[in-house]
């Protein structure tokens, strides 16, 4: 079985699972109801922040490419964005999206070597403040969780835990290039020693000339601490705008009791906890962990509601978007006999 078929495999089980649950679920019976009552002014404005977390996720690719490929217009940019998430919202780990995105590129001119770099950058800007954010939300609501979902908090610290050494990482590894030849080496010659990787002196040549573009792109990168920090604020407000999804949730469920810092801090912690959950979309630990961390915001008759709603808008309207683009892509790329 293909990767693609495995994906879309995942894919199917994934919607299924969600239907199922949907429809045997005993609390859920008034679920139509719930939904016709809720109001929908907020449900709106849920929607269109995950929309404008795609843009931004967009502007910030299209910055860093303009900056060390030059100049590319916004909606390939955009276009490249939204694949990528496709990918990762239907791989575990989220492990398909930069790959995806790195082919893309490379079927745009844009040298791997380039693409790379842009795409990690990317990712160690907003593993910065995706680590910095989490961590200020965890302190800010250690004592909610230690309370109300004691269970969940050893997860939570190995996420956090996660995230820090995986950020102190691809530092280490954006400050120091040259160890990125020796750690490549040794995987290659791993593979070449169980047979899966033939003539082995092709690749290091590649490597060679791989490492030595990427350390000139990335002295460039370095020089450019403004455009960094401002590339940072932009990530800062796209995780905002992805956590505030399940307050605008909580709104239009006529709830009013809980502060809007604090959704955000729990839906913080929800993240931490599902970030090991080798599943699609982190399905089973994103539920669990919202199901435990929200019943007591949520209450227990509308916990399971809210939960479906923002599944629905923050992941399945996501597949549902990205992978009609990334359709639409392939199509296209088709006619112009260039298979994706």
């Amino acid at each position: 079985m293909n990767k693609n078929r495995r994906n879309n495999v995942s894919l199917v089980l994934v919607i299924a699972f969600f239907l199922i649950f949907i429809f045997i679920n005993k609390d859920l019976k008034d679920f139509p109801e719930v939904i016709i009552a809720a109001n929908t002014k907020y449900l709106i404005v849920a929607v269109l922040l995950m929309f404008g977390n795609w843009a931004l996720d967009g502007i910030i690719l299209n910055v860093l490419t303009n900056k060390i490929y030059g100049k590319v217009k916004f909606l390939k940019s955009f276009r490249f964005s939204l694949v990528g998430q496709y990918y990762s919202a239907i791989t575990p780990f989220s492990a398909g999206g930069q790959p995806a995105q790195i082919y893309l590129m490379s079927k745009d001119s844009i040298p791997v070597s380039k693409s790379s770099l842009i795409l990690f950058n990317k990712f160690v800007i907003y593993q910065a403040a995706v680590t910095l954010y989490y961590l200020i939300m965890f302190i800010f609501k250690f004592n909610f969780v230690s309370v109300n979902a004691k269970s969940v908090l050893p997860f939570a610290i190995f996420g956090l835990f996660l995230y820090v050494v995986v950020l102190i990482g691809i530092t280490l590894l954006f400050y120091k290039p040259s160890w990125i030849k020796p750690i490549v080496l040794t995987l290659y010659k791993f593979l070449s020693k169980i047979k899966i990787m033939k003539n082995l002196e092709k690749y290091k040549y590649k490597i060679e000339k791989f490492v030595e573009e990427y350390e000139i792109s990335a002295e460039k990168i370095k020089r450019n601490r403004n455009n960094n920090l401002g590339l940072f604020l932009l990530s800062t407000i796209q995780i905002t705008f992805d956590l505030s999804v399940t307050y605008f949730v909580y709104l239009s469920m006529h709830l009013r009791k809980a502060a809007y810092l604090d959704v955000i801090a729990v839906q913080s912690i929800v993240y931490l906890v599902a970030v090991f959950m080798p599943t699609p979309g982190s399905i089973g630990a994103s539920e669990g962990g919202y199901y435990l961390l929200f019943k007591p915001i949520f209450t227990k008759n509308l916990i399971l509601h809210s939960l479906i709603l923002w599944r629905a808008i923050n992941y399945y309207l996501k597949i549902l978007i990205t992978g009609f683009v990334t359709f639409i892509d392939h199509l296209i790329r088709r006619r112009k006999k260039i298979v994706i």
